[in-house]
């Protein structure tokens, strides 16, 4: 069975679907399933000339028209939303930030052409058959690595709240790339998102149980309910610079740099700076109007606990604290230990 990579524009696609010569829903393709802002994205990638994955092909000739007709194998959603937007029939949503509220009809000339000429790579197979096809996408997959919980939640949820976290994660690279709070290689598999979906449950639900199961829980709530919302954004979006311009240079290659204790420093920052709801806490700490007045006793402070936590031993006068630290720093009961710490460290005594 030949198969042929080639590449084509967009403009290509919507001529051949306008001909009849392409073909969107064949037997092994699902039905349009693609929500608005994930269709949205696609064109943001695109309008930015950022890469997308190959489309398939089942490529055969049509003997009374002496003309090749394409079935689409893999890649339905994508093709339906670029011919759907040439066409005017979604608007862009606010995932694609200057381009929001703009049709087709209404880019600059300059982005027209960047969306008709964008070039997609295709793998052709030629006159296949079904069962040419379905071997095809076993050894495809095959090769494929398992999908994480947090790769597969970006596949899932749509949401609003699913876009804010990860253009977050992305605002936010400093995190990763210069403290290495999440490794380059968690990052790509896109724990980075992970994290940043606890520091909003932090914002919106207080310290709670975390693992990815919770996780899963806030992608599931928010993904529709109207409750999360722009102040929430702010709020992550302060307390993160908040850390970056007066304590990240303090902590940074110290185990507080590490994304569980990371996680317990922002909710103790965001608890004094714009309020968190109490959670699972049993008692939630009363905001100081002196946390954070005294940095110089503040940094110290946190670099007292890196030390704890580094610890091989049980430290005198941190004993809760070094043994929550070293167990399963996931759960309720170790955050409840650890939370009311951080807060302590951000007033201007020594701990």
């Amino acid at each position: 069975m030949p198969t042929i990579l080639e590449q084509y524009r967009v403009s290509d696609f919507l001529e051949w679907h306008k001909d009849g010569r392409l073909i969107l829903n064949p037997k092994f393709q699902r039905g349009s399933v693609w929500p608005p802002a994930a269709r949205s994205y696609l064109i943001d990638t695109i309008l930015r000339e950022l890469p997308m994955p190959k489309i398939y092909f089942r490529t055969s000739v049509d003997l009374l028209t002496k003309k090749a007709v394409r079935e689409v194998v893999d890649g339905q959603q994508r093709l339906r939303a670029l011919i759907d937007y040439s066409t005017d029939k979604f608007v862009l949503s606010k995932v694609t930030k200057e381009f929001e509220g703009k049709k087709y009809s209404t880019l600059d000339p300059e982005l027209q052409s960047k969306f008709l000429s964008y070039p997609i790579a295709v793998g052709q197979l030629i006159n296949a058959s079904d069962k040419d096809v379905f071997e095809v996408f076993a050894r495809l997959n095959s090769y494929n690595v398992q999908l994480n919980d947090p790769e597969k939640r970006h596949a899932k949820f749509q949401g609003d709240f699913k876009w804010a976290v990860h253009e977050m994660a992305n605002k936010w690279s400093v995190l990763w790339d210069k403290y290495q709070i999440v490794t380059t290689r968690e990052r790509v598999r896109m724990l980075a998102d992970s994290l940043m979906a606890e520091l909003f449950g932090v914002i919106l639900e207080g310290v709670i149980d975390g693992g990815q199961p919770k996780i899963e829980k806030l992608y599931e709530k928010y993904d529709k309910e109207k409750a999360f919302d722009a102040a929430t954004v702010e709020k992550v979006d302060n307390t993160l610079k908040y850390f970056v311009e007066n304590l990240a240079e303090d902590v940074k290659e110290t185990p507080i740099c590490s994304s569980p204790h990371f996680l317990m420093l922002f909710s103790a920052i965001a608890h004094e700076r714009v309020g968190i709801p109490a959670g699972q806490l049993d008692n939630l700490p009363p905001r100081d109007p002196v946390a954070l007045s005294d940095l110089t006793i503040c940094r110290n402070n946190l670099a007292q606990l890196g030390s704890v936590i580094s610890s091989e031993d049980e430290v005198a006068g941190f004993k809760e604290f070094w043994n929550a630290s070293t167990s399963s720093t996931q759960r309720i009961a170790s955050r409840k230990k650890r939370f009311p710490v951080f807060v302590k460290a951000l007033l201007p005594t020594s701990i």
